[in-house]
């Protein structure tokens, strides 16, 4: 499954290049943004039917390019710190997240593999990591992260391209260090980014269709309760989906929420109010942190992949 292909040069480093670059918001968001920061289009020289997940590890950048009506096209991708980029895998199961394991490898949601897999930092398939639930296929996993314990969250929207659903509902699982898979939410219409407060203690999930970001107290076993209404995603016109995708926190506990209905990334801090946004020029549908001191803010919409600087360091687990 495995492919290595060199490809041509796309800039001269992966936070340094400046092919395209924008204004992205209009004043400073206090404590998070510069008014004088500015988007840079990192992947300037690449053609994207989808543009996903972007994962910083050890210097390199790791992303997707997803074709839902091809997904045999569909393949992951690896930036060298000079810019160099490698496909790694080939007819990837259209991979909607990548995340680190904390062990040195990579965790991967393959939404039409309908399974959470583990790879090497080289793209090679270690192990599957979450397959079945109840005796029967997992459908669609979106989105995914790591608890402190080696523990990983993932959500199951069941967005698959019109295949047959095996599961009878949405949901959000908790993979134990045992490897038994764990049912935790089932009341989520559209559950798809997933993410942890710093301190582990709180679970936020997006809910794409709805207007509401929700927040869940962890238990020491991995599930969760007291399910709250945690922020309002900002609507671009009253009464329309939010478009909550994917999430990331930084270390003051702040929430970044990518949104696919032209708010670009929505920041919000730890008790749920809206701090300001981030312009992002095609959908954005996922977020996360890197760069040397976790401050580069890494943004995957429709069209490529894209960073800026940020003054406070995110919440990283590798």
């Amino acid at each position: 499954m495995k492919t290595i292909i060199l490809s041509i040069t796309l800039c001269i480093g992966i936070i340094s290049c400046t092919n395209s670059s924008r204004k992205s918001v209009p004043d400073q968001i206090e404590g998070i943004i510069d008014g004088d920061a500015s988007l840079t289009k990192v992947t300037s020289d690449m053609t994207f039917k989808t543009a996903g997940s972007p994962l910083y590890m050890d210097g390199y950048l790791y992303f997707t390019n997803n074709n839902f009506t091809g997904p045999d096209s569909s393949s992951t991708f690896r930036m060298s710190p000079t810019g160099e980029v490698d496909t790694l895998v080939r007819d990837n199961g259209v991979t909607t997240t990548l995340w680190a394991s904390g062990k040195g490898t990579i965790y991967a949601c393959e939404m039409l593999g309908h399974r959470v897999i583990e790879l090497t930092k080289d793209g090679e398939f270690v192990k599957v990591v979450a397959g079945e639930y109840g005796g029967k296929r997992i459908d669609g996993p979106n989105d995914l992260i790591v608890d402190s314990k080696g523990g990983v969250y993932f959500t199951d929207s069941q967005f698959i391209a019109g295949r047959e659903k095996m599961q009878e509902t949405t949901a959000v699982y908790y993979v134990r260090t045992s490897g038994e898979v764990v049912r935790v939410i089932d009341n989520i219409a559209f559950p798809n980014g997933v993410v942890l407060s710093p301190d582990g203690a709180t679970l936020y999930v997006a809910n794409t269709p709805g207007e509401r970001l929700f927040s869940f107290d962890v238990n020491e076993d991995g599930t969760v309760t007291n399910q709250v209404d945690f922020a309002a995603i900002q609507l671009v016109n009253p009464g329309e989906p939010g478009g909550a995708d994917g999430l990331a926190v930084d270390m003051d506990g702040n929430v970044y929420v990518a949104t696919t209905r032209g708010l670009g990334i929505q920041i919000f801090d730890k008790n749920g109010t809206h701090l300001g946004n981030i312009s992002v020029p095609t959908s954005a549908n996922n977020v996360s942190f890197g760069g040397a001191d976790k401050k580069t803010l890494y943004i995957s919409a429709v069209d490529g992949i894209y960073s800026i600087p940020v003054k406070t360091a995110g919440y990283v687990i590798q």
